[in-house]
């Protein structure tokens, strides 16, 4: 309920100062307004979102059949995050991940091969982790410069042999703007890609080009590329028609980060794709859309994360909350950024087909 100092008439005052107001709605128990939309009206929902802080109320915007309505909700307490989790979670991690790495050196064959183990664990550990910090931070600074209370990363450490199923960030309110919602999502993939180009192409400059019958007769593990390691190792590695490249632990790495990349890409849900495709196209076909991507997730052999989201979207019925203002519309320059996405995702996707191969 409201504070009594801010009952329907001083509402109706504040809204008045930035969108003139054209009738009043009961919402559930609570004042909502009918308005006229300026052309500058994004810009107004943002001043006014500033001016209600102080109550403790978040404003909505949302088009109701052919009317813009302007409602309220509480606004949620601020988190109390408690970095000590987070920091445990991340050292758990950083062993989870080194583990990986130090196994990978010490199998013969095994991706990330390397003459040490201890040095495969590290260069894996950092390499990869390298990625995710920067994928979450991109996260976090975005939602500060968007005054979008949000967590530090969790990291989830896993047991090898990747030691990590990635991070994540907690969000206590929407987003301001469908503008906003866009750059939440992109803000992420595009960092952590950045980052794992440059491990890839590293990763490739240390790994091993050999001769099939420098391997005879050893049961080798092949990893399908995607599109950017391949067009990558003919530029940096350059090998001969036949010959096969044993992964450095670096290159596996920013293999791995690709893989998470295009995972958090696919449109649907509250993933790093979802966002886009809600800021996009809206609720309806955000959920329409979310039922696709997890046939796509099925085809692309990700079966944990088309099971999690099959639960968001049926037994939990969890739908994208959508930004506070929901009906001013995308920047041109958005989608600009969401094209930039889409080649993101068709270079970094790959399915999981991973054989064993002897030779």
């Amino acid at each position: 309920m409201f504070q009594p100092t801010w009952e329907v008439e001083n509402l109706h005052r504040l809204v008045s100062e930035y969108f003139p107001v054209t009738g009043v709605l009961d919402d559930g128990g609570r004042p909502a307004f009918t308005v006229q939309l300026p052309p500058d009206s994004k810009a107004r929902f943002l001043g006014l979102r500033r001016r209600l802080q102080a109550t403790g109320l978040l404003p909505l915007l949302r088009r109701r059949v052919d009317r813009a309505v302007l409602a309220f909700m509480p606004q949620p307490p601020r988190g109390r995050w408690r970095w000590q989790i987070n920091l445990l979670l991340f050292v758990l991690t950083i062993g989870t991940t080194f583990l990986a790495g130090y196994g990978m050196g010490s199998v013969p064959g095994a991706p990330g091969s390397a003459p040490d183990a201890v040095a495969s664990g590290i260069a894996f550990s950092t390499s990869l982790l390298l990625i995710l910090v920067v994928h979450e931070m991109g996260h976090k600074l975005v939602s500060m410069a968007h005054g979008i209370d949000a967590s530090l990363p969790y990291f989830l450490p896993m047991t090898p042999p990747i030691g990590t199923m990635g991070a994540i960030i907690v969000t206590r309110e929407p987003a301001p703007n469908r503008d906003a919602l866009l750059d939440l999502g992109a803000s992420g993939p595009i960092a952590g890609f950045l980052v794992a180009l440059g491990v890839i192409i590293l990763g490739l400059s240390r790994s091993f080009v050999l001769d099939p019958s420098a391997v005879h007769n050893q049961l080798l593990v092949n990893y399908p590329d995607p599109l950017l390691v391949q067009w990558l190792t003919r530029l940096v590695v350059r090998p001969q028609d036949g010959q096969l490249i044993l992964m450095h632990p670096i290159l596996f790495a920013g293999w791995i980060g690709l893989l998470v990349t295009s995972i958090n890409l696919l449109p649907a849900s509250m993933l790093d794709g979802g966002h886009v495709v809600r800021a996009i196209f809206g609720a309806r076909r955000h959920r329409l859309i979310s039922f696709a991507a997890v046939a796509a997730a099925l085809a692309l052999r990700y079966w944990l994360m088309a099971v999690l989201l099959l639960v968001f979207l049926l037994r939990l019925r969890r739908d994208h909350p959508g930004p506070l203002d929901d009906v001013s519309p995308l920047s041109r320059s958005r989608l600009l950024v969401a094209l930039i996405l889409l080649g993101i995702f068709v270079v970094s996707v790959v399915p999981v087909d991973v054989t064993p191969v002897r030779f």
